[in-house]
């Protein structure tokens, strides 16, 4: 998987000389759209725990760049995973895909033992218990909705939203699910459709990569990937069981160029060779990725609950047309 241990080892970095400009390219085109860090600090957003949530997730990420102890980096990834599922249990579905990546870089990839194997199996068995634990078993000790808001309300002076609390705190599954998710659920699918075609320019770019990458990738090692590629579907349950679709999105955004920043950072061949036919299909084509930027780039950043109107890009649009005509 690594350039160590790949069949293309012998192969130069000079082969992939593009690979950094690909890179360049993918995380600009990032931050440029609504999923960028920022819309973490929106109106709707801001104080919420998915702040907390990335930056556990990216201490882990760097610490385990710097380990070399594949065991040590183990149980860094766990602790860091428990801390994170104690801070909010929506990090399981959020970050999975780069808590397996992780795991499986630290336990040598396509080359791990099997030893490393059952112990990598049986610590995402435990992230998955503690997971469990914390959604259906573990419980706040204040009685009521009402004397939550004054303990919170003693603490920020940030605004706090009632309804939601009480939902997320003192309100039984089933309605929770009968008022807010099966509520509207037409009208958020509808949204959700036009935020899927608002962001078609980063579905073809992260299309694009992984393309290359199970292209790039030898028989035996495509597995790999492919699971990779599966573990995006952890996402499915919190659209399915929540309506705070614009911050699953906006995750969404992050963990994918997390991941290929990862591997890109463990010089993984496949992901290298990507990146580079990336910066090439830059260079030749180099106004259409400029478009998909000032596309993306029109775009407010994602609320809470879902990307803000659409008519709010097509105004942006608009106004950028009338000053070229």
């Amino acid at each position: 998987m690594t350039l160590a241990g790949h069949p293309f080892a012998k192969t130069t970095l000079e082969k992939y000389s593009q690979a950094g400009k690909g890179l360049l390219l993918l995380i600009s085109l990032y931050l440029l759209c609504p999923g960028s860090p920022s819309y973490l600090w929106t109106s709707e957003n801001i104080g919420r725990f998915d702040a907390y949530l990335l930056l556990v997730t990216l201490a882990a990420i760097i610490c385990c760049f710097h380990i070399s102890s594949s065991w040590l980096r183990l149980i860094l990834i766990t602790l860091a995973s428990l801390i994170a599922l104690s801070i909010h249990q929506a990090f399981l579905f959020l970050f999975f895909p780069l808590l397996l990546t992780l795991y499986f870089i630290a336990a040598g990839g396509t080359k791990m033992s099997k030893l490393h194997m059952v112990s990598t199996c049986a610590a995402i068995a435990v992230i998955g218990i503690v997971f469990l634990y914390f959604q259906f078993f573990s419980h706040i000790r204040i009685p009521s909705c009402e004397e939550l808001i004054s303990l919170l309300s003693s603490r920020t002076d940030l605004p706090i939203n009632e309804v939601a609390l009480n939902y997320e705190y003192f309100s039984t599954v089933a309605q929770s699910s009968s008022d807010l998710v099966l509520n509207l659920l037409k009208e958020r699918i509808r949204y959700g459709l036009v935020t899927l075609f608002l962001l078609s320019p980063l579905a073809i770019l992260y299309l694009y990569v992984w393309f290359h990458i199970l292209k790039a990738a030898s028989k035996k090692e495509r597995w790999f990937y492919t699971l990779l590629l599966l573990s995006h579907l952890s996402f499915i349950p919190a659209f399915l069981l929540t309506i705070d679709w614009g911050r699953w999105f906006g995750a969404f955004l992050t963990m994918q160029v997390l991941q290929i920043i990862i591997l890109a950072a463990k010089k993984d061949v496949p992901a290298l060779s990507s990146l580079h036919a990336l910066g090439g299909a830059f260079r030749k084509h180099p106004y259409v990725f400029i478009a998909a930027g000032i596309w993306v780039g029109s775009l407010h950043k994602f609320q809470a609950t879902l990307l803000p109107d659409a008519p709010v890009f097509f105004t942006s649009l608009y106004k950028i047309y009338r000053l070229f005509f």
